[in-house]
């Protein structure tokens, strides 16, 4: 751990020293595609509670095959919908959504998250755990129904009802140790490569907190209470952010908010905009603002779901805002492919052409690195036509861009790469090579890049990578051809590359 830190702080003195960033816009090689599988109310995966493994799994590998088929490289997964999991816990029980009682795990026992993990690396695509940090129960009256041993039958005064659903109350000490926990026992037990925690802190102004804020107000008096929730948020996200870096500092650390921190109304730093019933500042007391200030987050990926030129919310104006306002924080955007309908209301929502203006927009601003795509089941179900909107978007599979602060240092290149033709299809392998210091980083999946036969390699080009695999080889499909060459590339985890090698081909 200690060799990382010094490897991430030697990173971050070349970032100072050198002007380089993780921020730098679309270079047609790197660039961050993602998908957010939603679990909760079995809105992507799975399709419905209590499938047996075998479907489930069957289900996440059709996803995952789709996703690849589309050249995108990142899942968000959503492994703790409410307080429940989508993995072998120690401190909460398997997701209601999952097995249809939390008191049962799946069957035949298996681990998700540890399959999920696996079968995505295998395809060269980076898995983020998507949690949400303090929602319990999407209805109270299923509370009766609660595993024996969840935390709400231990210590109910930490929780709060809101409507029909349950939360724990940020404000207490107990519930931020809790969290920490949590997340600590995920990051040191499976092999992530990012923790990422969506839009839901408070879920408004009328959260009943008046016992907490009695026993835990810190000083603050009743008229500061906005002030205070902020800060029972900030607490945890610093504390989240401290226990990440602590365990493995190559976890990335992201945040996808509200399109809104602030209207200009309110604010002068705020957006133009005009969502006065709804705010990450205001109403869900999360303040993104401070939290790129500070440095705290390696990503912070806005949900951009309103239409260009919307008078109360323009995507636009949004995307505009959350690039000022980074202060350094590399942007992912939040598309809303869910929004895409036949018979939409906003009649830019009735062609997924809207969410091809929205990519390329992104593309052209040097804050943003990639997209993320809510949500998975839009794409399998290509609704109105997104996968190929997509698949011109993506020809060719792209590199994760590095994020400011990461160790910068490549892997050491293939040992050796030579293509066969079997049964008349040219097959690549290729051998890793051990690494050849204490401080080079492994590799962890390979590149495949296709040249003209006198065309002169040009590893810039993403146009010609036709492979990123976590596997140890690579069916090019291709019938016999003296007219092209090929070379392969080591990614480490964080997808630096190595010098590539020449394929010799048998």
């Amino acid at each position: 751990m200690n060799k990382f830190f010094k490897i991430l702080m030697t990173g971050l003195l070349f970032a100072a020293f050198t002007g380089t960033s993780g921020a730098q816009g679309y270079d047609g090689k790197h660039e961050w595609r993602a998908v957010w599988i939603a679990t909760v109310n079995n809105i992507d995966w799975p399709s419905k509670p209590g499938l047996s493994s075998e479907q489930q799994q069957k289900e996440l590998i059709e996803y995952f095959d789709l996703f690849k088929k589309l050249n995108m490289n990142a899942v968000v997964l959503q492994i703790r919908p409410t307080a429940d999991a989508f993995y072998v816990s120690k401190y909460e029980p398997w997701s209601i959504y999952l097995t249809g009682d939390q008191k049962k795990g799946p069957v035949p026992q298996y681990d998700p998250l540890e399959f999920a993990i696996k079968e995505a690396h295998k395809r060269g695509m980076e898995l983020h755990a998507w949690l949400n940090p303090y929602r319990v129960s999407q209805d109270t009256a299923n509370i009766k129904d609660m595993n024996p041993d969840h935390i709400y039958n231990k210590r109910p005064d930490l929780f709060v009802r809101h409507g029909k659903k349950l939360y724990f109350d940020p404000a207490y000490p107990e519930t931020r140790e809790f969290l920490v926990k949590v997340i600590k026992d995920l990051v040191t037990r499976y092999d992530l490569d990012g923790i990422h925690f969506d839009d839901y802190f408070y879920p408004n102004n009328d959260f009943e907190d008046s016992k907490s804020f009695e026993l835990h107000s810190r000083g603050y008096k009743a008229e500061d209470k906005m002030a205070w929730r902020r800060e029972n948020v900030d607490l945890v996200i610093e504390m989240l952010r401290d226990t990440i870096k602590s365990v493995k500092p190559f976890v990335k650390y992201g945040i996808s908010p509200y399109a809104v921190w602030r209207n200009k109304r309110e604010d002068p730093r705020g957006s133009d905009t005009k969502s006065y019933g709804y705010t990450n500042y205001d109403h869900l007391h999360a303040d993104l603002l401070l939290w790129m200030e500070k440095g705290w987050l390696d990503y912070v990926l806005p949900q951009l779901y309103f239409n260009i030129g919307y008078e109360a919310a323009d995507f636009k104006v949004l995307a505009d805002w959350w690039q000022d306002y980074s202060n350094g924080t590399p942007v992912y955007a939040g598309l809303g492919t869910y929004r895409l309908e036949k018979d939409a209301r906003i009649p830019d929502w009735r062609s997924a052409d809207q969410i091809r203006m929205q990519a390329e927009i992104i593309r052209q601003m040097p804050a943003y690195q990639g997209a993320c795509y809510f949500n998975a089941k839009n794409f399998k179900d290509n609704r109105l036509g997104i996968n190929e909107v997509v698949q011109k978007l993506y020809p060719n599979p792209a590199l994760v861009p590095a994020l400011n602060g990461f160790p910068v240092d490549a892997p050491d290149s293939p040992l050796s790469a030579e293509g066969q033709y079997k049964d008349g299809k040219l097959v690549i392998t290729w051998k890793s090579a051990t690494p050849s210091g204490k401080d080079k980083p492994a590799a962890k999946y390979h590149v495949v890049y296709r040249f003209g036969k006198n065309e002169k390699a040009d590893f810039t080009k993403g146009d010609a990578i036709i492979a990123l695999t976590g596997e140890s080889s690579f069916s090019a499909g291709e019938v016999k051809d003296d007219n092209f060459v090929y070379y392969v590339s080591a990614l480490d985890r964080l997808y630096n590359e190595s010098k590539p090698v020449k394929v010799q081909i048998r």
